[in-house]
């Protein structure tokens, strides 16, 4: 597919009117608009505050990434200053970033696709004009982030948010029909029909991608794999721990939260050290520990860490 005649002239303008300070603030906005920023919100909701809120929004933003990276192959356009190959001296973004950037394709932008999504959607459930405030404020400066930082078409934004806000609405619309519909089923069948919906999402990657393993494909079986980790995770907590998030005080509460980050944090990286072993990252079997090492940290954080702190006393269970 031919380069889409996107304006790259904007994303120059913002280029030459860089300054020290606005690409700083920029490219901490950007961290705003990523998956560890998502998986931060969500697990502080899921462990202090709303459970099903904090699950359906990990649901939503874990689709709407995975469908992104489903788009980005099959449109294939490059980003910004790829193809004259000035993107390093054009990016303003650290090396290592602008290395693993450079091998994905542009359109539609994930940061404004995802941040549209997720933030649209915790607009609509929370009725409190500061965090709307800041909901919208988040869409607005992640998106507009990555054509200043060099990384992203104006075009890739727009058509980011768009897709974005339709995912937000689609679940506004469709998320109770659809959560008592899954709850009908058994765990087993969840746990089944999530593991085949993730095979279905990867091989379609892998169609779109040419029959190639390697690149963009892998991004979708991480999610994947986290979302099965949340399906067999969220009805054994139900039926084990069925923890309380509004009980205990505040500094309880921050001690839930930063166990669950560094149990889930201690979890990709023993398992990244095992599976690294494996160091050819095209191979099948590289791409199904991949899967495990993100299921494994999807069930950790939804059900291993609560049953920790409520066995501590740092939670009660939930009254029926």
């Amino acid at each position: 597919m031919a380069p889409l005649p996107f304006n790259l002239q904007f994303v120059q303008f913002l280029a030459d009117h860089r300054t020290n300070y606005l690409t700083r603030f920029f490219l901490d906005v950007t961290f705003f608009g990523g998956a560890s920023a998502y998986l931060l919100i969500a697990i502080f909701i899921y462990v202090v505050w709303n459970k099903q809120l904090a699950i359906r929004l990990s649901v939503l933003v874990l689709l709407t990434m995975a469908l992104n990276d489903l788009l980005k192959i099959a449109i294939k356009n490059p980003r910004p200053f790829i193809r004259d190959g000035s993107w390093l001296t054009k990016w303003a973004v650290p090396p290592k970033d602008a290395a693993a950037l450079a091998a994905e394709y542009s359109t539609p932008s994930g940061h404004a696709m995802g941040s549209s999504a997720f933030y649209s959607y915790l607009f609509a459930c929370i009725n409190n004009r500061a965090v709307r405030v800041i909901a919208i404020a988040a869409i607005f400066l992640i998106g507009f982030s990555r054509p200043y930082l060099g990384v992203h078409y104006g075009e890739d934004i727009l058509l980011g948010w768009a897709f974005g806000l339709t995912m937000a609405l689609a679940s506004i619309r469709y998320g109770d029909p659809i959560a008592t519909a899954w709850g009908r089923l058994s765990s087993m069948q969840q746990a089944t029909a999530a593991i085949a919906g993730s095979l279905v999402l990867w091989l379609l990657a892998v169609l779109i991608n040419g029959g190639q393993i390697a690149g963009q494909p892998r991004n979708v079986l991480s999610y994947a794999g986290f979302l099965t980790g949340i399906a067999i995770a969220q009805p054994l907590e139900m039926r084990k721990v069925n923890f309380d998030p509004r009980s205990s005080g505040v500094l309880t509460k921050m001690l839930r939260y930063l166990l669950s980050l560094g149990l889930i944090i201690v979890t990709l990286l023993i398992l990244g050290a095992i599976f690294g072993m494996v160091r050819d990252r095209s191979s099948m079997l590289w791409n199904l520990f991949e899967y495990l090492r993100m299921t494994a940290a999807g069930f950790v954080a939804i059900f291993v860490a609560p049953l920790l702190f409520t066995r501590v006393g740092w939670a009660k269970r939930a009254t029926m």
